[in-house]
């Protein structure tokens, strides 16, 4: 039994779907304060009181008046509803004193990423004068799949994707929580402005492709919305965006992190942005506008265990440099800006305990649909699922680990179990056969002659491991997945020696839930209202994706991010200053 104490903290924490209720139980708390002052002590069992992150509570029976919420238990545990971040608290205004340079501008973009290179071209292409800070070395990119459905490459190969089903599938993965305003925005706009960079493309003849190769099949159809270029993919695509921008004059500052907008008492209109040199605090001016475009929270703790605590259970990061700390995002809360509600991180399987990127961490040979089993050697999913779905249930496994599990012929049913997108296993980096020995000389992919010797050298326990196998070839044979559902072409039987597994868990890319915009790409407050002179685009920004990646609407997110930026660079540069 545990005593509750109703104390300030959760007072304002009362939430329903993110919502604030408190208001709608004020007369109830009163009560129960009430009772509590007079000395009458209210027990709820350690069952009914079920507190979930977020920081929403339930009051059980004792208490019936307010609502219960069923949340991560497990999280509960680790976390206190109360809890403070260092986040939370916004940073002192850097006095006149330390600062050292001064500039000035009509837009400052923050990130030199996708987003943020396409809105420093678009604003300098209609005649602003532009700066653009990045924290790194050099420009920031991911990937190779930039979605389009309405640009000439497409038109041209006669590769027709129906709008209305787009949207529905971008909707669906986030269960109705992203603004659809959005998702219109982006395919209103998106053909005309990959148009500009196909253009660009050619003048630098750079060769580029539509991908083709997708699933299409129950559970889900992946559509052929991505564009590549080549060799180096957004490498290269990044590369002609930087080239591009210093002809159009954009002063590029790298290793120049902002630190803090400039926005008195939370009032008014974004005036600047300060940020840190290498010799010192450099304050920049904007006449117009700021956009940030600064990227998600990936490599923050304190963010991830706040808005995203599933991320916690990761095995692996996509992307090594470790600059996604959610700066942009906190800059923007510090000065008023809101930050989306629900969570959207993208999340991969395969991940492997190699440290590294993808190119080094991630076993792709598990990724494809081979049979799962988690360390107690039972399947417990349809293996192929999308990269989201497999991650959230590989998460729920002990020691949210799983073993891929394979026979001789693995070689040859890896084509039959058409890996796509990133999941490829003929593109390079993305697999070699050489990757093999590899993580096996690394100890995550194991061998053995028989199925007892692999349960063994997969620490799983044999008699459990061996029903599953047995299970899994009976159903192979009958070619119904009459457990999970899985298609059944991808089932593939384990019958001959060696037999081989591999040992990954979920792995996490980008987090895509950033500060809240409208149509204009302006951030918002957290009543809703636009914040002058403040825009966000790219992971920076949220509201389009939520819950999970619409790998179904292939490589969205850098076509929300060459999209949203291209537009919030032409708002920004059309502003009167």
């Amino acid at each position: 039994m545990a005593h509750l104490s109703l104390n300030k903290c959760m007072r304002n924490k009362i939430t329903l779907n993110g919502v604030n209720k408190t208001h709608l139980y004020e007369k109830e708390i009163n009560m129960f304060e009430e009772k509590k002052a007079e000395g009458k002590k209210m027990l709820v069992s350690r069952r009914q009181l079920l507190v979930g992150a977020g920081a929403t509570v339930a009051f059980g029976a004792a208490a019936s008046f307010l609502p219960k919420v069923v949340t991560n238990a497990a999280a509960a545990t680790k976390t206190t509803v109360c809890k403070k971040y260092s986040f939370e608290t916004p940073p002192a205004p850097i006095p006149a004193s330390q600062i050292k340079t001064k500039k000035s501008a009509d837009v400052v973009v923050l990130g030199a990423g996708l987003g943020g290179l396409c809105a420093a071209y678009a604003a300098a292409d209609k005649g602003a004068k532009v700066v653009l800070l990045e924290k790194r070395k050099t420009f920031t990119f991911h990937g190779g799949w930039n979605a389009s459905l309405d640009d000439r490459l497409h038109k041209s190969n006669n590769i027709v994707i129906p709008k209305d089903r787009w949207m529905a599938e971008i909707m669906r993965f986030g269960a109705y929580n992203a603004n659809a305003k959005l998702i219109k925005l982006w395919l209103d706009e998106h053909g005309r402005i990959m148009n500009k960079i196909l253009d660009m493309a050619d003048a630098a003849k750079i060769k580029y492709f539509v991908d083709t190769n997708n699933k299409s099949y129950w559970p889900y159809t992946e559509y052929p919305s991505a564009i590549q270029f080549l060799p180096g993919w957004n490498y290269t695509l990044c590369g002609l965006l930087e080239k591009n921008i210093k002809e159009k004059g954009v002063d590029l500052l790298y290793e120049t992190p902002a630190v803090q907008l400039i926005r008195k008492h939370k009032k008014g209109k974004v005036t600047g942005v300060v940020a840190k040199g290498k010799d010192g605090y450099v304050q920049v001016d904007a006449a117009k506008g700021v956009i940030i475009c600064s990227g998600g929270y990936t490599n923050n703790r304190e963010m991830l265990e706040k808005y995203s605590p599933r991320c916690l259970k990761i095995t692996g990061n996509g992307y090594p440099e470790g600059s996604d700390t959610g700066d942009g995002i906190l800059m923007g809360m510090w000065i008023g800006g809101a930050k989306q509600e629900t969570d959207a991180p993208m999340l991969w399987d395969g991940f492997s305990t190699v440290p590294g990127g993808f190119r080094d961490s991630v076993v792709n040979l598990t990724r494809q649909p081979f049979l799962n089993v988690n360390l107690l050697g039972e399947r417990y999913m349809n293996e192929d699922a999308p990269f989201g779905f497999t991650a959230n249930q590989d998460m729920r496994q002990p020691e949210s680990k799983k073993w891929t599990v394979w026979d001789a012929n693995w070689d040859a049913d890896k084509d039959k179990l058409h890996g796509t997108v990133c999941e490829n296993m003929v593109k390079t980096p993305l697999w070699s056969n050489k990757d093999y020995e590899k993580f096996k000389n690394k100890g995550i992919i194991v061998e053995a002659d028989t199925l007892e010797g692999l349960a063994d050298n997969m620490k799983v326990p044999r008699d459990t491991f061996i029903a599953t196998v047995k299970r899994y070839n009976q159903l192979v044979q009958k070619a119904v997945d009459d457990d999970f559902g899985k298609d059944s072409v991808k089932l593939t039987a384990i019958v001959k020696p060696p037999f081989g597994a591999g040992i990954t868990g979920a792995g996490l890319l980008v987090t895509m839930d950033g500060l809240r915009i409208n149509t204009d790409l302006q951030v918002l407050d957290t009543e809703g209202k636009p914040i002058p002179g403040l825009y966000a685009a790219g992971n920076a920004s949220g509201d389009f994706f939520s819950n999970d990646y619409p790998i179904t609407t292939t490589g969205v997110s850098h076509g929300r991010a060459y999209t949203f930026g291209w537009l919030a660079g032409e708002k920004a540069a059309e502003l009167k200053g």
